[in-house]
């Protein structure tokens, strides 16, 4: 649990130390990557502002670990933009605050079943196709939180215009990226755009590469730090 909240930290600590969960406590993002390090837990319940950062920047880092961890983010609103932009990032559940136990819990159980899904991939597959299988999950997740949250649809296509300017992105390029920052999975891109699964791959690539980027979790983490606010709004 990474919670810079000493009250809350210690509620969540308590009701989920009863149901038999071990709880490892950080209250900074450090501290949080040294018990990682240390004891490869399970699951993190991550709160996002946190004293030295955002609790974001530990999400791929803990997921894409040898031994994967799911995450569980607690945020002030389960439809803000950082909850979507967590959500692309890998997020498998959203707790809003205050927390009710009932929802603790259950949030806690997906999360569970989540990283066993993920740990089981990862021993059968060597870790072959665990990028690819949570890249559908991040589609799938992004566009439900998509269609709950309120968009600013002008707002988001001007900041894509700008970022295709700047860095010099191809008009199928920048169509391709648009598609990322909605939520869609590299499929769904390719059906809109009416062209090939690997021809979008590879304007993907030639677009992640001109700004500087490896992948599109990379890229919604881009999109979320050039907001310029917590919440990106």
């Amino acid at each position: 649990m990474v919670e810079d909240d000493p009250r809350a930290a210690k509620w969540a600590r308590m009701a989920l130390e009863e149901r038999g969960a071990k709880i490892l406590w950080a209250t900074r993002i450090d501290q949080a990557r040294a018990l990682a390090e240390r004891h490869n837990p399970e699951i993190a319940l991550l709160d996002v502002h946190l004293p030295d950062g955002n609790g974001l920047d530990l999400v791929v880092e803990l997921r894409t670990r040898d031994v994967p961890c799911a995450v569980v983010v607690m945020t002030g609103s389960p439809e803000s933009a950082v909850a979507r932009i967590a959500a692309g990032l890998g997020v498998t559940e959203f707790l809003d605050k205050p927390i009710e136990l009932d929802r603790l819990e259950a949030a806690v159980s997906r999360a569970r079943d989540r990283g066993e899904l993920l740990r089981r991939i990862l021993a059968e597959h060597k870790g072959d196709v665990v990028q690819s299988e949570i890249t559908n999950s991040v589609g799938e997740r992004l566009a439900k939180a998509k269609d709950k949250a309120p968009t600013r649809a002008s707002d988001s296509s001007q900041r894509l215009a700008l970022l295709a300017s700047e860095f010099g992105l191809s008009a199928r390029q920048a169509q391709a990226v648009a598609g990322v920052a909605e939520g869609l999975s590299d499929a769904d891109i390719a059906a809109a755009m009416k062209v090939s699964y690997s021809r979008t791959r590879q304007l993907l690539a030639a677009a992640f590469s001109k700004l500087g980027l490896k992948s599109r979790n990379d890229f919604i983490r881009f999109l979320w730090e050039r907001s310029g606010t917590p919440d990106g709004q």
